[in-house]
């Protein structure tokens, strides 16, 4: 009776271990990385044909077990029958190295855009750069450890069968990979692009409010202007 109680609490700790390695903490990703970590049998996902990028191959999961961020899941409760609102994650797999150089994450559900949010703060503090709008908002964070540049759109104007929804976007991407971080920074974020681009000519490491306070007294107001009045959601 002894040896059956051992082995069960022996199978016990293995069926755990085994689901314990079979989550993906995202939050965790130092990117570029390969793309055999997150496209195995351990995840569904497929590949993901509706966005067009030179040199990159993508592909999209709505896998609870992929879609963790900060040890909680941002899968959709129909993730197993997956529509137009169900959170999801894209992994962009640049084809000359097979590395993954961004990750994408949608979040259609207040409740989880406002926890991608609240960890983001949580885990970087106040944004490197931030702007706003009546109904959105744009975080950047540039996390020097890893390499990893975070973006993060949070829209509180919209609306699924006429219910308000909150909506996020999270972009993780390789700052190294100019072609995406150009692309993705162009609108939102541009101003932080055009401060890195000079960054990297002055060969030295400052903020992007000294950048902007710099090109201010130089006749420049707009990057000032961009993080001196955000509405504050």
């Amino acid at each position: 009776m002894k040896k059956i109680t051992i082995s069960i609490i022996l199978i016990s700790l293995l069926v755990s271990s085994c689901n314990a390695q079979a989550k993906m903490d995202l939050l965790d990703i130092k990117l570029p990385a390969k793309s055999d970590l997150f496209l195995t049998d351990k995840y569904e996902s497929n590949e993901f044909n509706s966005i067009m990028e030179t040199g990159y191959s993508i592909y999209r999961s709505y896998d609870p077990n992929l879609l963790i961020f900060n040890k909680e899941s941002m899968a959709s409760n129909s993730f197993d029958r997956p529509n137009e609102t169900s959170n999801y994650a894209l992994f962009y797999i640049k084809e000359e190295n097979k590395l993954v150089s961004l990750i994408k994450m949608t979040s259609f559900e207040t409740v989880k855009t406002k926890s991608l949010h609240e960890t983001l703060l949580k885990k970087f503090g106040e944004p490197d750069y931030y702007e706003s709008i009546s109904f959105a908002s744009y975080s950047l964070w540039e996390d020097k450890t890893s390499n990893n540049i975070y973006l993060f759109e949070h829209n509180y104007g919209g609306e699924i069968n006429d219910i308000p929804i909150e909506e996020g976007l999270l972009y993780i991407i390789d700052v190294t990979d100019e072609q995406l971080f150009d692309k993705y920074a162009k609108s939102n974020y541009s101003y932080y692009r055009k401060y890195l681009n000079q960054r990297k000519l002055d060969g030295k490491d400052y903020s992007y409010e000294e950048f902007a306070k710099k090109k201010n007294e130089e006749g420049t107001s707009r990057y000032l202007e961009a993080i001196s009045n955000p509405i504050k959601h």
